[in-house]
């Protein structure tokens, strides 16, 4: 799609830039080759055999000895091979705005310049984002390219999240999709159209389901941590809830007859993210691991997949691949957002001078979801009463048992009424449970209020950010604190 858009790189470059620079590295464990400057030609750049050289901004690097070091993966970096590394940064722009990747990662490996008369031949960068869609102003933009955008808290007041209001997590440009019903999808080595799938929906070959299901990113409120760690700095809105349409993945795998073994399901998007999930999450018969083709009753946006996606309730939001062109089993996790280091969750003490050192294979990748609960309103009305109310949800379909408020920093506390999403059945609780609680605070002063959620399985939230801190800022599920309002500083009933 990017390379008939642009004629540029292929659509995998864009996977590159989650983990690129995702976290610093220890350059005292890569042996660079001792510096000589000299002129290179643009033909011994790019035919060079024995060295990795690239181009940046007419000075040559040697990056041989980095390769292997490099966190988005050596098959990602060796991309830009022998050329100007700027077309590819030019789907990241995060790299070239770095000034730890330019002056502490890239400089010390500069062996030289062009030669006068091959200088500033590098193709011109695109831009690939210019027919991204247009966002609506209600989102929170924390990167525009890639987008990366937060509900706010106007979008969270609804159980279905607007398609408009609900986060966006992208990792590069978004496809231009064209195609419609004619969108290809290599399912299993059989090739359907979207318009395929639907043509047997309607001959009730295959039956169409909704599922509502909230989506979270596993870095949402990475922000909250007081001690930095790696990655879009989120607060609490990298979290939505919406209904999506379409088949069981197990009702297709049987209408085709697929006989393939393998422990994984792979899927594979158009911009070339890549990821596997438990087969056992497909073949179960209530994992409603669907392909989906509406969201909310009408197609999907553009941001979140259209014109179809895989939709894996009670995963983290990755799992959940936009712009699906192909899906296999396989016998191995082919995916580098589980066997890298973008979705695990490393022990307390590996920070970014000691993540080089770790042997990511003896850590999950992330997948099911932690319980958490979030305060989107907490008003003190004129009465002395004390109201809040916000939203809970666990991973892995466990409902919400309780939701726990205190008002003295968790030395007592207050149960909270559950309302929309109370009904679900325990372990199929794949959206969130909307809140609300009453505390009589006439008496008492103060300042803020937290809240705490319980699921089904026992599982509650940790009270501090400090005591599950990851290098990459994965599952903060602390307590969420709030500061209260009063009544009289509103100019209407935000209750109401």
């Amino acid at each position: 799609m990017f390379r008939r858009a642009f004629g540029l790189v292929p659509p995998a470059v864009a996977v590159a830039s989650t983990t690129f620079f995702a976290t610093k590295i220890d350059l005292n464990r890569v042996a660079f080759a001792e510096p000589k400057l000299r002129e290179f030609s643009l033909t011994e750049v790019k035919e060079s055999k024995r060295k990795v050289l690239v181009i940046y901004k007419n000075d040559v690097y040697d990056i041989t000895n980095f390769v292997s070091a490099h966190p988005g993966g050596k098959d990602k970096i060796m991309l830009a091979k022998g050329s100007y590394i700027e077309p590819y940064w030019s789907y990241y722009p995060q790299h070239t705005n770095n000034k730890y990747v330019i002056d502490s990662v890239l400089s010390p490996m500069k062996v030289g310049t062009l030669r006068s008369e091959d200088r500033d031949s590098a193709p011109p960068a695109p831009n690939p984002y210019v027919s991204d869609p247009v966002r609506s102003h209600t989102l929170r933009i924390i990167s525009p390219t890639p987008c990366n955008a937060e509900t706010t808290a106007e979008g969270l007041e609804s159980w279905l999240t607007d398609a408009d209001d609900f986060y966006v997590r992208n990792h590069g440009p978004v496809p231009l999709a064209t195609e419609k019903d004619a969108w290809k999808i290599n399912l299993f080595s059989e090739t359907f159209s979207v318009g395929d799938v639907k043509d047997l929906v309607k001959n009730g070959q295959l039956e169409e389901i909704e599922i509502t299901a909230t989506m979270q990113c596993g870095g949402n409120r990475r922000g909250y941590y007081r001690k930095k760690a790696n990655g879009t700095q989120w607060g609490h809105g990298a979290i939505s809830n919406a209904k999506w349409t379409g088949v069981r993945v197990k009702d297709l795998l049987k209408h085709l007859k697929v006989e393939e073994k393998g422990n994984w399901f792979n899927a594979l998007s158009e911009d070339g993210t890549l990821v596997s999930i438990p087969r056992h999450k497909v073949d179960d018969e209530e994992g409603d691991v669907i392909l989906a083709y509406k969201m909310n009753g009408g197609e999907i946006p553009r941001d979140h997949g259209y014109p179809v996606r895989l939709i894996v309730p009670g995963y983290v939001g990755v799992r959940n691949v936009k712009w699906l062109k192909k899906v296999w089993f396989g016998e191995e996790v082919s995916s580098m957002w589980q066997t890298g280091l973008a979705y695990k969750i490393l022990p307390l003490d590996v920070d970014s001078k000691k993540v080089e050192k770790v042997d990511l294979s003896k850590y999950k990748g992330m997948m099911e979801m932690p319980v958490t609960s979030v305060i989107r309103k907490a008003v003190i009305g004129k009465d002395g009463i004390l109201r809040c109310s916000g939203f809970a949800w666990s991973g892995g379909g466990r409902g919400i048992h309780r939701v726990d408020i205190s008002v003295d920093g968790g030395h007592s506390w207050h149960c909270g009424r559950l309302k929309e999403g109370a009904d679900q059945p325990p372990h199929k609780s794949w959206s969130w449970t909307f809140w609300d609680a009453e505390v009589d605070v006439k008496d008492v002063n103060v300042e803020e209020v937290v809240v705490k959620a319980v699921d089904v399985a026992g599982n509650s939230q940790p009270s501090e950010g400090k005591d599950i801190w990851n290098v990459r800022g994965l599952g903060n599920n602390s307590w969420h604190y709030r500061k209260i309002d009063r009544e009289d500083e509103w100019d209407h009933n935000p209750f109401g």
